[in-house]
């Protein structure tokens, strides 16, 4: 089982609230974060920062979640864990999602409790 420390997650949404929320309360169970608020930034943190998991929010404003992960995908493989976060609930969006290599999609607003579900368990 990981320690803290080791599960990292990079958590990237254009909205700075959401940024600060998600961050903060992930923080406080004990997993570090980083933020990115594009699909640029959110690349360039994956590939430096390894994250066991990335949090994606679909809506991105350079480039869609979708396409996000299937780069994230080609160049991380099935090590790293994604999930998605959308604000649409229909069956559509999360087909696309897992069309796209999305492990999970979870839908807006989300609590802790659900989150926890999906991260990786801490010592």
């Amino acid at each position: 089982m990981p320690v803290a420390e080791d599960v990292r997650v990079v958590l990237v949404d254009d909205d700075a609230d959401t940024c600060e929320t998600l961050s903060a309360l992930l923080k406080l169970d004990g997993y570090s974060v980083r933020v990115a608020r594009t699909a640029q930034d959110a690349m360039a943190a994956v590939d430096e920062y390894r994250p066991v998991c990335a949090l994606l929010d679909l809506g991105l404003p350079d480039l869609d979640g979708c396409d996000l992960s299937k780069r994230l995908r080609k160049r991380h493989g099935p090590e790293l864990v994604l999930i998605a976060v959308t604000g649409r609930s229909g069956q559509r969006e999360h087909d696309l999602a897992m069309a796209a290599g999305i492990d999970h999609v979870l839908c807006k607003p989300l609590s802790l409790d659900t989150l926890r579900r999906f991260f990786p368990p801490l010592n």
